[in-house]
């Protein structure tokens, strides 16, 4: 358990790392935008100019350092779990393992809850409003995760040939999921923002976790490929 938790270790911080790098490049336009266009519409409402109590440089190194705390966060779960349930995931080799649920993990955990609650500017949304989206995204997140287990337990469950179990196995996914979007409401509030600078942004943020994911799974692989060190 010590190794796994590691090699969990060293995976998220090379994820975090991989999400910092990627915000610090591509991400940097859409999310700088972004920041100006929230303080354009604080200038317009209050009328009078706020001086940031930290300059741009060090809110980005702040934000950076964010990701990497939050990689190493994401890699001590993801070691934990894999831990638990790699044996099960009927893959023959633990970076397979790592693979599979490293894509599992990112479509339960990040595509799902952002396919119905999108990430938008800070200048959208009435802060009024905060603690509701944010009950409305753990709910999104909770019932993806509990979809993806349920539907995980029937295909390991169920006698079926290969074909009719996958074909079984998508159509339960994708009901849940069906059932998932018209169960829960909209997003409470309206998106003023134009849609191009809406758009990149949600982008740069889907593009963040996904180097992410796509990182803690690859390197967690990597590591585990290694032979253990003997005492």
């Amino acid at each position: 358990m010590k190794r796994i938790l590691a090699i969990g270790c060293l995976a998220g911080l090379a994820a975090g790392v991989a999400a910092a790098l990627f915000a610090a490049t591509a991400g940097r336009g859409p999310i700088r935008d972004a920041i100006a266009l929230e303080d354009s519409v604080s200038h317009a409402t209050s009328g009078a100019h706020h001086e940031d109590l930290f300059s741009r440089g060090v809110q980005e190194i702040g934000g950076a350092v964010g990701l990497v705390v939050f990689g190493l966060a994401l890699g001590v779960v993801f070691s934990v779990v894999l831990a638990a349930v790699g044996p099960r995931l009927a893959v023959p080799t633990p970076p397979a393992a790592s693979v599979r649920l490293g894509f599992f993990g990112f479509v339960a955990v990040v595509l799902v809850p952002f396919l119905k609650y999108p990430a938008n500017p800070p200048a959208v949304g009435d802060p009024d409003t905060v603690n509701e989206r944010t009950l409305l995204y753990f709910a999104a997140l909770g019932l993806s995760i509990l979809l993806t287990w349920a539907v995980w337990r029937f295909h390991r469950g169920v006698s079926l040939a290969p074909v009719a179990k996958a074909w079984a196995t998508a159509a339960l996914y994708g009901a849940g999921l069906v059932l998932i979007f018209l169960a829960l409401p909209g997003n409470p509030d309206p998106v003023d923002a134009p849609a191009d600078l809406v758009w990149r942004f949600r982008l740069a943020s889907l593009g963040g976790l996904a180097a992410a994911w796509a990182t803690l799974a690859l390197v967690t692989g990597a590591l585990l490929s290694r032979p253990a060190a003997r005492n």
